[in-house]
């Protein structure tokens, strides 16, 4: 950790907090809430020093950049993203009215999309 970086760990440690209280005012039991603020806080700090991202102290509350390659993969994981998302809504969509057994395609849906995007990223980012 370096010491110009304080502000963005600051920062985004309130950010955390916010999101662990919000899943723990949303009915979710307080042990859920404190698990989501330590995962959130822990992506922040590897996104951090992930080496993905040009690191700018000139603007200490939002120091991360990319550069040209960093957006491309952005782009190529959300194309990803959304392919499988779409995909797995539609399936799902059409299972559900043959079975009534899933009855959140949506959610589901959306969990591929979010997971598909960091898999693809993360892999993107391991091919130099």
């Amino acid at each position: 950790m370096t010491r110009a970086l304080i502000p963005y760990y600051v920062s985004r440690a309130i950010l955390s907090a916010l999101a662990g209280l919000i899943v723990t005012l949303g009915g979710l039991p307080w042990w859920v809430g404190l698990l989501t603020g330590l995962l959130t806080f822990g992506g922040f700090l590897w996104y951090a020093h992930s080496g993905f991202y040009l690191v700018d102290t000139s603007t200490p509350l939002t120091p991360l950049r990319r550069d040209e390659r960093g957006r491309a993969i952005r782009d190529r994981a959300v194309v990803a993203a959304v392919v499988v998302g779409g995909l797995v809504y539609g399936v799902l969509s059409l299972t559900e009215l043959a079975l009534p057994l899933l009855p959140a395609a949506g959610a589901w849906a959306l969990l591929a999309g979010v997971i598909t995007y960091f898999v693809a990223s993360n892999w993107l980012y391991a091919k130099r």
